[in-house]
């Protein structure tokens, strides 16, 4: 027991000796905020706020399209998170302000709702939202500014803040979600409180940033509808999509997609893994061009376990069943044409599972082994399919 309390001891003090470590440097980084670089910088925001005493970016890789992803940013609801709540929390007991109450619309209305406004908006890809408050309040009240008076907002004994929600396109079609918050006092005043507000409390802050973003990738992901996506009954306890593109018409990539199995042409992946060692065909094999709803695509070298084909659209979708006693699921492959000599091919695998223990160790492993594995088999399809069309 004395061992036990010793090591609680000794944990408390490093915690605390880092936050202090924190704090001082957030406290002497105070007015030099970084500067973003390459894809990171945001133009729009520069326009509102140029100058600024603190900033804090992040961001997150989605396999969705970006509107989609930015809809899931405008609707997605903080008070999900045990973490946030728990952040929120804190600092009402720290400050000792009041609790929230409510129901969650949605990011964008539950901002607007407590006084903040929108500043600026591309639709489908940036919203700027901003606000003039005084943070360190036990319960701030935010004011809303149309642009041109928030850009010239100097009222004493008030910080200005700005926040993006943010979506760039991915060449494998995808996007990137991005979030930036600035912050500047309007008076030295202001500033003294700010600092101190922003060095001790900002990791809070921060972590409420990183930890809305896995939840809203994969809501965006979710919320992005595929071909084939119909055929699961009920609510998919597992979703996996990845996309590439493909410097292709469609026409030159679907036959490579027709012919994949074990025992067939391969699954253009980790050979050595899931091929028997046997290595995946790099042509085209005609007598492997036709396939019809209910044949199998042999999943290994060996055996009869495999893919049921569910739907076939050519030149557009493959849908494939999994034939396992465990769970349910599908594969869905989708060309998306992107131009005259160009594609987009979505895959999405997609699993009904009864909830159990064994089930909730085994999916992550699946999932990061599926991955893996797909990852590389779009990077050969892609190859091949490019060699092809260009000769």
């Amino acid at each position: 027991m004395k061992r036990i309390v010793k090591w609680l001891v000794a944990g408390a003090g490093i915690a605390l000796a880092s936050y202090g470590s924190y704090a001082a440097v957030t406290w002497l980084r105070y007015g030099h905020p970084r500067r973003a670089r390459g894809d990171a910088h945001d133009a729009l925001l520069d326009e509102l706020m140029r100058d600024h005493d603190v900033c804090e970016r992040h961001e997150v890789a989605v396999a969705a399209p970006p509107a989609v992803t930015l809809a899931a940013a405008k609707e997605m609801k903080l008070d999900d998170s045990r973490i946030i709540r728990a952040i929120f929390r804190a600092r009402e007991l720290i400050l000792r302000g009041a609790s929230a109450t409510g129901t969650s619309r949605g990011f964008v209305e539950d901002m607007q709702a407590i006084g903040w406004g929108v500043l600026a908006e591309v639709p489908g890809r940036e919203l700027v939202m901003g606000g003039v408050t005084r943070p360190w309040e036990a319960n701030p009240v935010f004011r809303a500014l149309p642009p041109e008076q928030f850009m010239a907002f100097a009222e004493p004994d008030h910080v200005k803040i700005a926040f993006t929600l943010r979506v760039d396109p991915t060449p494998d079609g995808g996007s990137i979600f991005r979030t930036e918050t600035r912050a500047v006092a309007t008076d030295a005043g202001a500033r003294k409180k700010f600092r101190l507000y922003w060095s001790l409390l900002s990791p809070g802050i921060l972590l409420i940033r990183r930890a809305m973003l896995p939840p809203l990738a994969a809501a965006a992901e979710r919320a992005w509808r595929v071909e084939g996506d119909d055929l699961l009954a009920g609510d998919a306890g597992a979703t996996l999509t990845h996309a590439i593109t493909i410097d292709a018409p469609p026409k030159d990539v679907w036959p490579w997609l027709v012919q994949m199995g074990g025992q067939r042409a391969g699954w253009y992946s980790w050979d050595l893994l899931d091929n028997g060692g046997k290595r995946s065909a790099d042509r085209i094999i005609p007598a492997l061009q036709h396939l019809e709803l209910g044949d199998v695509l042999p999943a290994r070298p060996t055996g009869a376990e495999g893919f049921k084909v569910l739907r076939i659209i050519p030149e557009r979708a493959l849908v494939l069943e999994s034939l396992t006693p465990s769970w349910k699921g599908t594969w869905a492959f989708v060309l998306e044409p992107m131009g005259p000599d160009q594609t987009r091919l979505v895959t999405r695998y997609r699993a009904a599972y009864p909830p159990s223990a064994r089930m909730a160790l085994l999916v992550p492993v699946l999932t990061t082994v599926h991955a893996f594995m797909e990852k590389k088999q779009l990077r050969t399809i892609k190859h091949h399919a490019e060699h092809r069309h260009m000769n």
